[in-house]
């Protein structure tokens, strides 16, 4: 029978007593009667769906560890709808559907974590790990520093923490990390190429070159990595010595335009023409476009007093960098030493 009908026929019968005190007394013990076998009903339904969640629960995490993905999210899925405020299954679904390439709703769900409990650790950082991965660094910041708060000894979090900022060019911070970093791993050869990168944006030459120092003593250098070394050594002064890194850096990268374009043009800073030359000759054989390597090598000839051999390079410089003042006055003064002195002074 419903307990609305028992109740009213019990009040019915309580007021025929006529007798006030009784009649409230009685009414107060029936209603917390009532409201017991409410409660009562309530926590089997309780029980009955705590089994339920623990079976989505068991089933999720043996699809999970059979990476069945896509079987463990439906499981995930279904328990949230019986426990939607469950931050770990929250985290669990980002995990299912990150591993499916679902990142949007991964970060959706690690999101969503975050917020029901800002205690989980696990949360923020595979929230800040996700969005670094998807090139939001503005936006992985804050779940990672979080992550860091509630783990500080968490080393892929400063990872991912330091590949924000630089990737927000807040390269003093990332600095700061790498350093925690290399302080507990001084052998690290990401960290250290990530270090000297960091130094490099920030024109900080003299750290660059300590670090890709000790880099490259471990051995296994690329191309890329000698040439990074040399414009480390350039920047602080030491051309002859950058000029010897670049060598390294296209014995190494042979292919490499741009590295040989470096020889080339630290040759040409070091008034070692006939070097200078050679390489940015090859440079231009392989890519007749390279209009940096067309502008040096015509203003070496420029420089030699051989103005008509100058001019082609110089006029590709012109059309490629047109808004450039040192194209238009290297081909002004190549024009006036041939004769056109109109050409010339249209340019100047």
């Amino acid at each position: 029978m419903p307990t609305d009908s028992v109740f009213c026929r019990f009040a019915s019968v309580i007021r025929l007593l006529k007798l006030p005190r009784l009649q409230t007394l009685l009414l107060s013990f029936f209603s917390l009667a009532l409201l017991a076998i409410t409660v009562a009903a309530q926590q089997t339904i309780t029980n009955q769906q705590s089994e339920t969640l623990r079976a989505r629960y068991e089933a999720a995490q043996a699809f999970a560890r059979a990476e069945n993905w896509a079987a463990a999210e439906a499981e995930w899925r279904q328990a949230l709808k019986i426990a939607p405020e469950d931050a770990r299954a929250w985290v669990n679904l980002g995990v299912s559907l990150n591993r499916q390439g679902k990142t949007t709703e991964a970060i959706e769900a690690w999101t969503k974590a975050a917020k029901l409990d800002p205690k989980l650790a696990g949360a923020h950082f595979n929230l800040g790990l996700a969005l670094v991965r998807n090139n939001q660094f503005a936006e992985a910041i804050k779940p990672l520093r979080s992550a860091l708060l509630l783990q500080p000894a968490n080393e892929a979090a400063r990872r991912a923490l330091a590949l924000a900022y630089i990737g927000t060019e807040r390269f003093a911070e990332g600095s700061r990390e790498i350093a925690r970093l290399l302080s507990r791993a001084p052998r690290d050869a990401f960290l250290l190429e990530l270090a000297a990168d960091c130094f490099m944006r920030q024109q900080r030459y003299g750290e660059a070159v300590t670090v890709l120092k000790r880099r490259l003593d471990f051995g296994n250098g690329t191309g890329r990595l000698w040439a990074l070394f040399g414009d480390a050594l350039d920047g602080e002064g030491r051309t002859p010595e950058a000029a010897d890194a670049y060598q390294r850096a296209v014995d190494l990268a042979p292919e490499s335009t741009v590295t040989r374009y470096g020889l080339g043009y630290l040759y040409w800073k070091l008034y070692r023409y006939p070097e200078a030359e050679r390489e940015l000759i090859e440079v231009l054989r392989r890519d007749p476009n390279e209009a940096r390597a067309a502008f040096t090598l015509g203003d070496l000839y420029l420089t030699r007093h051989e103005a008509k051999r100058a001019l082609p390079f110089l006029e590709q410089a012109v059309r490629a960098y047109p808004e450039e003042f040192d194209t238009h006055f290297a081909l002004g003064r190549a024009l006036m030493q041939t004769g056109e002195t109109e050409h010339a002074i249209e340019k100047f």
